[in-house]
């Protein structure tokens, strides 16, 4: 893995495994984002997400709530995507209305993000196309190591991909809200509302 790691530390992308689908990951500065959005062909008002192994390792990202953690132990890891307030200021191709965080559960994802620090965590494939589960072939198909795309030899298992949700500031009877869906996947509305009701 240190070939991959090395590669996104010089500024490459990479496709790495998750838990559901091959991610194009890079480091998350603007001139990596301009070559993933050019690649994948992504408008960019569509942001990406960031692919982490804890909260902890965003925390100088975004600002991370009180019980956010609770609430996230009632699912499995990487299940849950989560739109937090950004809390320096990001390229907007991370979002403007908050940034979406993934805590990975992939342990070849989590050894990769353990060495490289947070990754881009988007679909491998071209907008509009349909994923692969090889994140070999996802690289191939983006142009591979010619287009700038290294890969890690895996296979992902496909599948419903995270659900997304964007998650109030403070959980209690005074809180402002409950957390919003923004995309129901892997996990179902009802089983979201019912952990946060647990909270509170």
């Amino acid at each position: 893995m240190q070939d991959q790691v090395d590669w996104i530390l010089a500024g490459g992308l990479c496709v790495y495994p998750t838990t559901t689908q091959p991610a194009l990951g890079c480091l998350p500065s603007p001139e990596n984002l301009d070559s993933l959005f050019s690649i994948k062909k992504r408008s960019s008002d569509k942001p990406v997400s960031i692919g982490a192994i804890s909260l902890e390792q965003v925390s100088d990202y975004v600002t991370v709530p009180i019980n956010l953690e609770s609430f996230l132990s009632h699912f499995e890891r990487g299940a849950i995507t989560v739109l937090l307030p950004a809390k320096i200021e990001l390229d907007s191709r991370l979002g403007t209305q908050g940034v979406a965080i993934r805590i990975l559960d992939h342990p070849m994802a989590r050894e990769l993000v353990r060495q490289t620090g947070p990754l881009s965590a988007t679909s491998a494939n071209t907008t509009g196309t349909d994923p692969v589960k090889s994140c070999r072939d996802a690289a191939l198909e983006l142009g591979g190591r010619d287009n700038g795309i290294n890969w890690i030899d895996a296979v992902c298992p496909g599948g419903l991909p995270s659900t997304l949700i964007s998650w109030p500031l403070q959980i209690g009877l005074n809180a402002s809200g409950a957390p919003r869906i923004l995309r129901e996947g892997i996990v179902p509305i009802r089983e979201v509302m019912s952990a946060w009701k647990n909270l509170i």
